[in-house]
């Protein structure tokens, strides 16, 4: 069960007079330092990561409690009271215009409420965890689906796994916790992977998971990922700041590139960043730079890079994605590989038989996005995360793909470009630190040692 830190004040009200009792003063300083080390705030926690194939998404596993789908655009920590049954002895209702629902405003994709606090609930049925009398109802949302609908918010305590960065710790529990209470709306039909009960909200929100956690434990505002490429293993998600240790032991906090995490007023939940070129094989695409800045001032939001966890495969703007394809062809003909047939949703493929392998996936063309930030930040894309085979490894495909028919950003980073990467979201600092492939160490996503250390 978590302290709370303050019982490890060092100042310390007490009966006793120190001075006319030395040697209880003494017995009470060293029991007191003994508790402090016992009960001492982790300073990072620790949640799985699994893959599901039918679905393409991903999701988390909370404290060995709730399974909740990985989520980078989603605001508000939710979960499906219905299906789920929810209660809970410290479960405690969050009245509207209270301060914790002034905190629930939320700006991303799919919802902005303009920075306006939510609303009050009025019920047309008896009371239940999702609709009560005078309570906050924020706006909660599923990326997956592109899908929103409303809820009502609530405290309690949540279990989370701490972690010294190489091995979980101890479970902790995370009292007043903010959440919503939603119906199934979001979760029916298959839409997430089975066993999900809600969503892990990782935006920028104030009540977001990141910013929840790092508030009510004192840790660093940021988390880091690691996708897994397959159902197989568990990938893995650091809250706070700790070694990012993977088997057998390699300690890879240090390795990260840094580019900066844009702000679109317009959105600014939401993860951008700035692309500001784009090369094949060392040739530089001859692309409008001008759709990879962010326009605003008009009320929507176009152009630019922002990154999901949502979308399986990068979407590319049509002229971007056109000229991706013909410089990735001419770079794949000049090394010999011959091109195939077109498999949906795929454009650009090629024939498997004449692609060799790499411990870095298969040996086709590098693509390189150029990233604003100091000494020249390159995102390489090896053939890992850059193609995928499909009709049996018959045939390899281009792992990008047109935007979506709605889609105004001119970049979507999907999931497949960031599988056995490290990606780090430091909001303290507003700025994205990133390692683009773990496989050149010989290490993976499902690397880390989920076996306990306490």
């Amino acid at each position: 069960m978590f302290v709370p830190a303050l019982l490890c004040n060092s100042g310390s009200d007490t009966m006793v007079s120190p001075a006319s009792h030395p040697l209880l003063l003494t017995l009470l300083l060293l029991s007191h330092f003994t508790f402090c080390i016992s009960y001492s705030r982790p300073k990072a926690l620790l949640a799985p990561i699994s893959y599901d194939e039918s679905t393409s998404l991903y999701s988390i596993n909370l404290g060995n409690k709730n399974s909740l789908l990985l989520d980078l655009e989603n605001s508000v920590f939710w979960i499906d009271c219905v299906n789920t049954s929810y209660s809970s002895p410290t479960l405690s209702l969050v009245r509207c215009r209270s301060a914790v629902c002034n905190m629930a405003s939320v700006c991303n994709s799919l919802i902005c409420d303009g920075g306006a606090p939510p609303g009050c609930s009025t019920c047309y049925g008896p009371p239940s965890p999702v609709c009560q009398n005078s309570s906050c109802s924020p706006p909660i949302s599923n990326s997956a689906i592109s899908t929103s609908t409303t809820s009502t918010l609530w405290t309690d305590t949540f279990p989370v796994l701490s972690t010294d960065g190489r091995n979980p710790g101890s479970i902790v529990d995370v009292p007043n916790f903010p959440f919503a209470c939603a119906d199934d709306l979001l979760i029916r039909n298959n839409s997430v992977p089975a066993g999900v009960v809600g969503d892990a909200a990782l935006s920028q929100a104030k009540i977001a998971l990141p910013s929840q956690l790092a508030a009510k434990l004192s840790l660093k505002r940021k988390f880091t990922y690691c996708l897994p490429a397959t159902s197989n293993g568990k990938g893995v998600l650091f809250f706070g700041d700790s070694p990012i240790v993977f088997l057998p032991n390699i300690d890879f906090s240090n390795s990260f590139q840094y580019t900066p995490l844009l702000t679109d007023p317009s959105q600014p939940d939401s993860y951008m960043i700035d692309i500001t070129g784009i090369s094949v094989d060392g040739v530089k695409l001859n692309i409008d730079l001008n759709l990879l800045k962010i326009k605003d001032g008009t009320g929507s939001t176009v152009g630019g890079t922002i990154i999901t966890s949502t979308e399986r495969y990068t979407q590319l703007e049509s002229s971007i994605y056109d000229e991706l394809a013909r410089e990735f062809k001419a770079a794949a003909h000049a090394r010999g590989i011959k091109d195939a047939p077109a498999v949906s949703p795929f454009d650009t493929c090629f024939d498997g038989s004449t692609v060799s392998g790499t411990r870095l996936g298969a040996a086709v063309p590098e693509i390189d996005l150029s990233l604003k930030g100091s000494g020249g930040v390159v995102w390489r894309i090896f053939g890992a995360n850059s193609v995928v085979s499909v009709q049996d490894d018959k045939v390899v495909c281009l792992a990008f793909l047109r935007r979506k028919q709605y889609e105004t950003r001119a970049v979507v980073v999907g999931t497949f470009q960031q599988q056995d990467a490290l990606m780090q979201f430091d909001l303290a600092t507003s700025r994205l630190g990133f390692l683009s492939s773990l496989l050149g160490s010989m290490a993976t996503c499902s690397d880390f040692n989920f076996t306990s250390s306490v």
